[in-house]
């Protein structure tokens, strides 16, 4: 929360005066209004009687790209051996060989330090911890394909519905989510191996790593960050099974528990397990930037937090190899996407149907690099405008001329004022390139700015708008005299004379 003060189902979260950014969507979106917990597609969501449980929910998109960094922090003595050993410790604490076993010739590493990979992230609801039902191991309950190119510095997100029917090796058809309780069942430690067989031979793809996330550690996590931005797409209203506060449309600080629920919440969609999906995926994109722009202190708290709530396969070097590849690696550049399919009632039961041509084509162009659109169809949610990879960018009008401003000394805020949509990713992206670094981007409170407005605080930036100004090729330098607010040195507000 951005406030100490707060009462279950009271009050909004609140945004911050200082920064004044909304999303587009949250503000234009009126059909986020009528979401209703009793309304769903095909049956898919339906209201369950509340049951406790141990939940373990899968961000581990957010904690594989937060370790990122961790080559400048980590990699020392006793501490880095410590942590090694923690992320190959599963959530019951014991020591794992990924080499044999189950494991053996579960995992197929990239062909090169450079070369592209696919990691699967997974959480796994842990069961009842019924004593008289000993097959009651759990399910993976959330499912997400990342797949990381560092030579490009890109990445991809799939989010796999736990109800879709798929073959799991050696026991035929039934939900993904199925695939860990049975691995589980056949041996203990035997669901991890056999729930990633299971995606690599329904995506047809090699798995080098995985992720498995306990929630606990995830609320810890975010709290050491003292919580993370989030621009909340759609209101979460009564869904008491995720958490126990609304959380309202808008630019906001989640702390560690609004986090959970925000990621967790799925009753009160008409989409449901969808739209949560997508809260998935704009979650770990907020916190993959926030952790990659972190001091070297914050990783390193944010890496030791990390140990403690992971089991994975991927090892410290292995981390710090990836962390000096990927530096720099923004949000909009990681594409997302959902398993293209349907939803449909077989004996009273609900399963989701992929549409085979289209996914498997959908991984052909991921793993090729050239990253289709986001998806349109009525599963894909609602996400921010300002996550989603926009590829125009505005020319730089001083692109190969000699200037006196060293771009790389200054921050620079940018506001979509016009409502074009991508217009501020767009300016972004292209001062970016011109070498100035990347602040704020986000929406202006309302689009009625007719001119752009390239705005300093102090007079010595002055020569620093006016250099931003002749890179644009249009626009106007205004001084701020106190009346905006920003964080970066220069703020430039898109009006509609924007050049896309």
């Amino acid at each position: 929360m951005a406030t100490n003060s707060r009462s279950p189902r009271s009050r909004r979260s609140e945004s911050p005066n200082q920064v004044n950014l909304v999303s587009a969507r949250s503000r234009h979106n009126s059909e986020a209004n009528k979401l209703s917990r009793m309304n769903s597609v095909d049956g898919y969501t339906q209201t369950r009687k509340k049951r406790a449980r141990r939940r373990s929910i899968l961000l581990g998109t957010g904690v594989t790209l937060a370790s990122l960094l961790i080559a400048a922090v980590a990699a020392v003595g006793a501490y880095a051996l410590i942590v090694n050993g923690k992320l190959g410790t599963d959530l019951e604490g014991n020591k794992t060989d990924f080499t044999t076993g189950a494991y053996e010739n579960v995992f197929v590493e990239p062909g090169s330090e450079a070369a592209p990979f696919w990691v699967l992230l997974m959480g796994v609801d842990a069961g009842y911890d019924d004593p008289d039902n000993p097959f009651d191991v759990g399910r993976s309950d959330t499912l997400i394909l990342l797949r990381v190119d560092q030579a490009n510095k890109t990445g991809a997100l799939i989010s796999i519905p736990r109800d879709t029917y798929v073959d799991i090796p050696g026991y035929g058809k039934d939900k993904i989510n199925a695939a860990y309780s049975l691995g589980e069942q056949e041996q203990p430690g035997g669901g991890v191996p056999l729930a990633v067989k299971t995606v690599s031979k329904f995506a047809e793809i090699d798995i080098a790593y995985f992720v498995q996330i306990d929630f606990q550690g995830l609320s810890k996590m975010v709290d050491g960050l003292g919580g993370v931005w989030v621009d909340v797409p759609v209101d979460i209203i009564g869904d008491t099974d995720a958490g126990d506060f609304d959380i309202y449309q808008g630019y906001q600080k989640l702390d560690g528990y609004l986090a959970l629920e925000f990621c967790r919440a799925r009753y009160t969609f008409d989409i449901g397990d969808y739209q949560r999906q997508a809260n998935q995926r704009t979650f770990l994109q907020a916190l993959a930037r926030q952790v990659l722009s972190s001091d070297p202190p914050t990783i390193a708290r944010t890496l030791t937090n990390m140990s403690e709530m992971t089991f994975t396969n991927l090892n410290l070097p292995k981390l710090i190899r990836i962390a000096q590849s990927m530096q720099g690696l923004q949000e909009n550049s990681i594409h997302t996407y959902h398993v293209p399919s349907t939803t449909t009632l077989m004996n009273e039961i609900s399963y989701v149907i992929c549409d085979d041509f289209e996914f498997l084509a959908l991984i052909e162009q991921v793993e090729s690099g050239n990253y289709p659109p986001p998806q349109e169809d009525n599963f894909a949610g609602v996400v921010p405008d300002n996550y989603v990879v926009n590829t125009s960018s505005t020319a730089d009008h001083m692109a190969g001329q000699i200037t006196n401003v060293n771009t790389s000394d200054y921050v620079v805020d940018v506001r979509n004022g016009c409502g074009v949509s991508g217009s501020a990713q767009s300016v972004s992206d292209m001062l970016s390139i011109a070498g100035y670094k990347t602040g704020e981007v986000g929406n202006a409170i309302a689009y009625v700015y007719d001119t752009t407005f390239i705005i300093y605080e102090d007079e010595k930036l002055k020569p620093v708008a006016e250099d931003i100004k002749k890179r644009l090729g249009y626009g106007k330098v205004l001084s701020s005299n106190g009346r905006y607010a920003f964080t970066g040195d220069i703020l430039v507000v898109i009006g509609n004379d924007f050049k896309g």
